[in-house]
């Protein structure tokens, strides 16, 4: 089982990554075709409410023997054994939607109780914030140095 993968707003489930695959011979190697399937889950980009969702994804990989270093396309084939779970690692993550949405007509939050403000707005509000004491320093509101 692999162990649960995150992308900004959608992680994998703990639940097994499933798929199949065909193994082909090469000259000096093999390719690795087929799909895996996975479920993943998150919040809403707009809402914040919790989304899931399951991803089907392709998965094409080439391993050679002496594959060339500067080569990113190509992986090593070692004693004749694909490992795949760097391949399914790395298709899972590619595969995460990065901002899910719960419904593609999510209005998100209520604007009357969260107004959307521009960067102005903000930093005239913060200008203009009375500072508020730390609650921790509260007891030491009574504390005078008179004699």
């Amino acid at each position: 089982m692999l162990e649960p993968l995150e992308v900004i707003a959608s992680r994998s489930t703990p639940h097994p990554v499933l798929g199949s695959a065909v193994i082909e011979s090469i000259e000096r190697g093999v390719t690795v075709t087929g799909a895996i399937r996975f479920g993943w889950e998150g919040e809403c980009r707009r809402c914040l409410d919790p989304v899931a969702g399951e991803v089907e994804a392709d998965v094409f990989e080439i391993f050679q023997v002496g594959a060339p270093e500067d080569e990113d396309d190509i992986r090593e084939l070692d004693d004749d054994t694909v490992d795949f779970v760097p391949i399914v690692r790395d298709v899972v993550l590619l595969s995460l939607p990065l901002a899910p949405l719960c419904r593609s007509d999510c209005p998100g939050p209520d604007p009357d109780r969260y107004p959307a403000k521009t960067a102005e707005q903000l930093a005239e509000e913060a200008a203009n914030a009375e500072p508020t004491a730390d609650p921790r320093w509260a007891a030491l509101e009574g504390l005078t140095f008179d004699d």
